[in-house]
């Protein structure tokens, strides 16, 4: 985990990084750990996926923890926010901004770890996911959240209970990105549909949850029946998805 703190004073910074290191070792975790002593420094330094978790103190010299933060949510809305202030004055805008913490200057090493504990819990939720450029910015989508894969005009297509994801990118580039996953089939010309989400099929189209038909390959129906047919098998011996 990348771990940046952005403090302008020395004590607090030391504090921190000595009790990010203390809760790194009793917890057997690796963290790399950068400081910074001001915000504009850490701005110049910062781009989507630069750093996994920050911390940021509120009131700084020359800029504030929360002007900050809403650089970084513009960049990058998977980096994970922790606030060390010593007042609850902007507990609410932090929040807003989806903080994950919010550190009440002197914490103690428990609280601290408490807060480090929940990042790593939050984290997990986005160990599997895929990176697409989506105009100008990258959007990471949660392998769980994908419905399914389809191409149009250049673009692939990924929706999702949400909204849908495109990317201009040909298929060829695209599918080996969920070919790992088991529950992933390539149903038809430049479609992948996400098995988790069949809900039934009939002779020609997968019926899924969210009630939209996705067309079977005629030429290759019965491979791709069997396909499904074996993932059913797979999660109901195993009792979960494989």
């Amino acid at each position: 985990m990348n771990v940046a703190v952005v403090d302008d004073s020395l004590f607090d910074r030391q504090y921190l990084q000595d009790n990010i290191e203390r809760y790194c070792f009793e917890h057997k975790v690796h963290m790399q750990i950068k400081t910074y002593d001001n915000g504009h420094g850490f701005l110049n330094s910062f781009s989507v996926h630069t750093y996994d978790l920050v911390f940021l103190d509120i009131f700084m010299d020359e800029t504030s923890g929360i002007h900050i933060a809403e650089k970084i949510r513009q960049i990058d809305d998977r980096c994970q926010i922790i606030f060390t202030t010593s007042s609850q004055e902007h507990a609410i805008k932090a929040f807003r901004l989806h903080a994950l913490d919010y550190l009440l200057k002197p914490y103690t090493y428990e609280q601290l770890e408490e807060s480090l504990f929940r990042c790593q819990t939050a984290m997990k939720r986005f160990s599997h996911y895929i990176e697409l450029k989506e105009g100008r910015h990258y959007t990471r989508v949660l392998i769980s959240d994908i419905i399914y894969t389809d191409y149009y005009n250049h673009y692939i297509q990924v929706h999702t209970l949400r909204n849908v994801i495109r990317s201009y990118m040909s298929f060829a580039d695209f599918a080996p990105m969920l070919g790992k996953y088991p529950q992933f089939l390539w149903c038809y010309r430049n479609c992948m549909v996400n098995m988790d989400y069949i809900r039934s099929m009939d002779s020609k189209d997968f019926i899924l949850s969210t009630d939209e038909r996705i067309p079977i390959s005629r030429a290759r129906k019965n491979e791709i029946r069997q396909a499904y047919a074996n993932y059913l098998f797979e999660y109901v011996t195993k009792g979960d998805t494989p």
